[in-house]
């Protein structure tokens, strides 16, 4: 893949859903069914959103434990001090929830504002589709085999 027409892509898609300051419902996914996308994409939102924190691995860099409830998690998000979080693969916290649980999560962040705003990098599957269909609304991005996911009720 070229990095730099991914940065660019990544970079339009931020700028127009994410970091305008009239948008009111800005935590935003991007997926892939391509694992190696996936680190490219989260590499390159580290270098677009430097002042973001990364939740990439389980109990690592501030991330919450393997075993943190969906409450945990959206208390972490909004309790932190950081300007927003990248958080890579989030299916690893979600792994052993429940149908529900993961609703629930993908809803609360869907329609979540005011407050820490949060970027998520994901690998694509029909589970994340029909669970995600009422909070999330798929937008392919040209030229790449990503696709953005933005808030349902931004639309």
């Amino acid at each position: 893949m070229d990095l730099n027409f991914l940065q660019g892509r990544l970079k339009e898609a931020l700028e127009q859903s994410h970091l305008k300051r009239n948008i009111r419902y800005c935590n935003i996914g991007f997926s892939s069914k391509n694992l190696a996308d996936l680190d490219d994409i989260t590499q390159s939102l580290r270098l677009l959103l430097p002042g973001y924190g990364l939740w990439q691995t389980p109990s690592m860099q501030g991330a919450p434990d393997l075993l943190a409830s969906r409450k945990q998690l959206i208390d972490q998000i909004l309790a932190s001090k950081q300007q927003g979080i990248i958080i890579h693969q989030p299916d690893q916290w979600l792994s052993q929830g429940s149908l529900v649980d993961k609703q629930a999560f993908w809803s609360a962040l869907g329609m979540s504002h005011g407050h820490t705003k949060v970027v998520l990098s994901f690998a694509e599957s029909n589970e994340f589709q029909q669970i995600n269909n009422k909070y999330y609304k798929l937008t392919p991005l040209t030229g790449l085999a990503i696709n953005l996911w933005r808030p349902a009720r931004t639309e």
